[in-house]
């Protein structure tokens, strides 16, 4: 059967992933579509482009003869259809567009198909005209600009004014859609020459929600969602199908009811507590919605002596139960209860089926107060048991072993968005997500193997090493992600501290690094200062290490996680303690105290964030 823990909070984590990567392609749409391009003439590099040339038919060009100009000349003015042709060779469809061509020469305009035209005549002089119209549909008397007319419109444009096209929608020549095109058309007249190579074209795509790299991972983290339900829901239904056959061996198990003063049935993979012989009261108290693990934990947290609890929580991990009954029957162990006095835990096998994991378990608990009376020597056992910590370090080994494989995975994940993607917000996003995963995998790589954390202890190796570079190295660590949380870094040391001193600086960057970042978790951006102060003893010198957060606003969190955990581990190990200030005003510090041996007095000298960008 499957393991409905596991699946309800795999099923929480894809929904939440689901939310977040939602979010974000929806951030980045919205961006996308927001953005206006810009193209100078016939790029042909770009996968937009408008190609502006004279229509090739014989009637396409004429000439208006005796024109009479301004100077008094009369001339025969050639008049010309210019074709103008949008092309989307992209795979989004442009949402609107307009063009502006600007004008090099002296030359008229009479005409433009299908949308409208705003004329910039005269520009630079007194006399200039702006007006915006359709010069298929007007009225002569509105038009503002210097015109002539002979039954054709004739508005004369020099050097430096220029014409923008809007174009209609009435007529579909926006949108346009990525792989399509759409053509205009502007009549000008003129004496000498034409020249319509000067323009520029503006833009916007909109590209719809089912497009992009984002959208592939959604629909993605979709289908597993729906997946884990529907595994969850089939597990469901095969789990009531088993309590059913569960209910006829329990009469067989209440039998032993004489000898244990409690009885359950604990289904493994789920963690189900399923009673045979309690007292009434208890089970009634029992909360129904919790497992196995998270019950005895609590029972032996509330109940059992202090000596006894680190083995007795390695023996109730119903985790590891399968495999610790894999050759043998049962297994138990003795324990003092501060209520009761010595009891006795027992698990048994129970239906076991060859090629499977065991699947159900029957826990007993018996009250073994006399016999124990009688077993002094088993005392001095339990004494010896009392100075390891074994259990709690492999925990924590263990949880940052398992932690490296998700976090891998995300590491990988956001380098491929990154790689992949070019919205702004989308990098941003993914920047972020990758210095955090990283940051975390760094940490749980020294939790298994830098600090001797399986071993139980931290024993600080003390070398000679450089203070100036110690803190150069952690801002070269912090500065990226602080940066991308919206933060300003700042440097304080004194220029007089001694450089070369004895201690383990391994240990100092890792705690320094960690500070900083999980002050960056309890602020929304502002400005973040690494200080170091120091006071002269006789061998050596006093230092005081510091993280100053001032906030953008007066909303300073709790820092917290793994990562404060470790620090406050770490500082332990070197005979420190990790201590906070914090005001109203937003500002929040986290330091610690340290005495270091002097080896080398040389001073540091100014140190500034520069030192470590460079």
């Amino acid at each position: 059967m499957l393991d409905q823990i596991r699946l309800k909070r795999l099923s929480i984590v894809l929904f939440v992933l689901l939310l977040i990567t939602l979010v974000i392609h929806m951030e980045s749409l919205v961006r996308f579509n927001r953005r206006a391009l810009y193209i100078h003439g016939n790029d042909s590099a770009e996968a937009v482009r408008m190609e502006i040339d004279a229509r090739a038919d014989s009637t396409s060009t004429w000439l208006k003869r005796s024109f009479q100009m301004d100077d008094g000349r009369v001339v025969d003015l050639t008049g010309q259809t210019i074709d103008g042709t949008l092309v989307n060779q992209s795979r989004d469809a442009v949402q609107d567009w307009e063009l502006r061509i600007n004008i090099t020469g002296d030359c008229f305009i009479n005409q433009a198909w299908n949308g409208e035209v705003e004329i910039h005549q005269f520009v630079g002089t007194d006399a200039e005209k702006v007006q915006r119209m359709n010069l298929q549909n007007y009225q002569l008397e509105d038009v503002t600009f210097k015109n002539y007319y002979d039954g054709d419109l004739l508005i004369p444009l020099q050097q430096g004014d220029y014409v923008i096209y809007y174009p209609s929608t009435r007529f579909s020549e926006m949108p346009v859609d990525g792989g399509g095109d759409v053509k205009i058309g502007v009549i000008f007249y003129y004496l000498d020459e034409l020249d319509l190579s000067d323009y520029d074209l503006q833009l916007h795509f909109h590209r719809q929600f089912t497009q992009g790299i984002t959208f592939c991972i959604f629909i993605a983290l979709a289908v597993l969602s729906l997946i884990s339900v529907i595994m969850m829901i089939a597990g469901n239904v095969a789990y009531r199908r088993a309590v059913k056959e569960m209910e006829l061996r329990k009469s067989g198990i209440f039998s032993m009811s004489d000898i244990y003063d409690l009885i359950y049935i604990i289904h493994l993979p789920t963690g189900e507590m399923t009673p045979v012989s309690v007292d009434d009261k208890v089970e009634r108290e029992r909360p129904k919605n919790r497992t196995a693990k998270e019950l005895l934990t609590e029972l032996i947290m509330r109940d059992a002596e202090e000596v006894y609890r680190d083995c007795m929580l390695e023996f109730v991990d119903t985790d590891t139960l399968a495999s610790r009954l894999k050759d043998r029957n049962s297994v138990a162990i003795d324990f003092r209860s501060i209520q009761y006095g010595w009891c006795s835990i027992r698990f048994c096998a129970m239906d076991r089926v060859e090629g499977k994991p065991l699947e159900n378990v029957v826990f007993t608990v018996q009250n073994i107060n006399d016999e124990r009376e009688e077993q002094e020597a088993i005392v001095h056992r339990i004494e010896e048991a009392e100075s390891g910590n074994e259990a709690k370090a492999a925990f924590v080994a263990s949880l940052a072993r398992d932690l490296q494989h998700p976090l891998q995975s995300m590491v990988d994940l956001s380098g491929r968005i990154l790689a992949e993607s070019d919205g702004d917000a989308v990098r941003h996003y993914a920047r972020s997500a990758h210095g955090a995963a990283q940051r975390l995998l760094t940490l749980t790589d020294g939790l298994v193997d830098g600090f001797g954390i399986e071993s139980g202890k931290i024993q600080p190796a003390s070398e000679a090493y450089s203070l100036r570079r110690l803190l150069t190295d952690t801002l070269q660590t912090v500065l990226p992600q602080a940066r991308d949380s919206g933060f300003d870094v700042a440097v304080d040391a004194s220029e007089t501290l001694p450089d070369g001193l004895l201690g383990d600086a391994r240990l100092l960057r890792e705690v320094l690094v960690n500070m900083v970042f999980g002050s960056l978790s309890a602020a929304d951006g502002g400005r973040v200062q690494l200080a170091v102060y120091g006071k002269s003893l006789e061998e050596g010198i006093h230092l005081l290490f510091s993280v100053r957060v001032q906030s953008q606003s007066a909303n300073v969190r709790e820092a917290s996680g793994l990562g404060a955990d470790v620090v406050s581990a770490l500082l332990n190990g070197l005979g420190s303690a990790l201590k906070t200030v914090r005001s109203p005003a937003g500002h929040s510090e986290v330091y610690f105290e340290i005495e270091q041996r002097v080896l080398d007095a040389a001073p540091i000298g100014k140190l500034c964030v520069g030192d470590a960008e460079g």
